[in-house]
């Protein structure tokens, strides 16, 4: 039964690929209503109704993500009850642990302020590169180790199933920014290190490489157009990954690049976040750099491949998780020149 539906689930992935979403979930379809318990077809079923705006249904049926075998993170099992939105969680303490990657935490931790608003004491177990990160999150909750055997709860939750758990649609996405703040002592550091002239642009252009990643990166020479405009000053903001191209940037282009100590050791984003409060705007692609400006409520532009993740939808130039972010699609499949050609465009408008 596992294998007997893969033709129709890879069928499924490759017309969300080629942008037939709606064609893809009706395959789902005709895969679920084949075998109901087929996890990889619920599982793409989910982020297809999430990408269309069908939060409803979405959200639910993306709790089949631990039946998906090949899903990257592992559920935790606990003795303590999955608190799901079944009941009161008032006046209880509720341990709510990260999964998947950094830019996830960040986006879904904004859900923290609405279980303190209900009363509930909220232990926050991220990703221990994001602790630091998270101790200046707005909202009043205990930041711990998951792996601490002495806390003590009522009730656990994965992150990413609050969404489901408050019954999140598209008009009650709590999207107040900022609810992360950086560090006032780095801000004003990095504020010296940079200087107060020019328009100053952070910039991230690669994510974590890997199967993710495949058409979400750009080449850094993309922002050749936007680097040539007077008064502008381009900032490295990657800290991992493929500093490379900044080596064999086209001829008069320049790329500011922080030393060593930007973001040393094993905390991540504190320094990022001070230097993107700094700047006066933020140019990524769909990495972690993007929900971090969104969470900061920092002026953040965001290039999309044609097909992105599921969480920027489609078509649409705005999101609704974050106010200060505007999206830039690419019009084809590889198409960056009309995109940079956009950004490169409004980025005169403003300077």
């Amino acid at each position: 039964r596992l294998f007997r539906h893969r033709p129709l689930v890879n069928l499924s992935e490759t017309l969300k690929d080629v942008g037939k979403i709606e064609e893809a979930l009706a395959i789902c379809d005709r895969a679920v209503a084949s075998d109901p318990t087929h996890a990889r077809a619920r599982w793409n079923r989910s982020l297809q109704r999430l990408r269309l705006g069908n939060f409803e249904e979405g959200w639910k049926e993306y709790e089949w993500r631990w039946r998906y075998s090949d899903f990257p993170t592992r559920e935790l099992k606990m003795s303590q009850p999955t608190w799901l939105g079944q009941d009161s969680v008032g006046g209880r303490r509720i341990l709510i642990h990260s999964e998947q990657g950094f830019g996830d935490t960040i986006q879904f931790c904004r859900y923290i302020r609405s279980l303190t608003e209900m009363k509930a004491t909220v232990l926050f177990a991220p990703q221990k590169q994001l602790i630091n990160l998270m101790k200046c999150m707005t909202t009043g909750c205990q930041i711990v180790d998951v792996d601490d055997e002495s806390l003590c709860f009522d009730y656990h939750t994965p992150l990413l199933s609050l969404p489901f758990a408050f019954r999140t649609d598209l008009m009650s996405i709590p999207n107040v920014t900022p609810y992360l703040r950086a560090d006032p002592v780095r801000v004003d550091y990095w504020k010296q290190r940079m200087g107060d002239h020019g328009f100053k642009i952070g910039v991230c252009w690669q994510g974590n490489v890997g199967q993710l990643d495949r058409g979400r990166s750009f080449p850094v020479a993309c922002l050749f157009g936007v680097s040539q405009i007077p008064g502008v000053r381009l900032f490295s903001l990657l800290k991992r990954g493929d500093r490379s191209q900044l080596q064999n940037l086209p001829e008069g282009m320049h790329v500011e690049v922080f030393g060593e100590e930007f973001d040393r050791g094993q905390d991540g984003f504190l320094d990022t976040a001070a230097v993107m409060e700094v700047c006066d705007l933020v140019i990524t692609s769909d990495t972690a750099v993007a929900h971090l400006g969104g969470a900061l409520g920092v002026a953040t532009w965001v290039a999309l491949k044609s097909v992105p993740d599921w969480r920027w939808m489609l078509e649409r130039t705005d999101s609704p998780w974050y106010p200060s972010l505007r999206l830039f699609r690419q019009r084809s499949r590889g198409d960056w020149a009309s995109v940079f050609g956009d950004i490169e465009s409004m980025v005169r408008a403003l300077v």
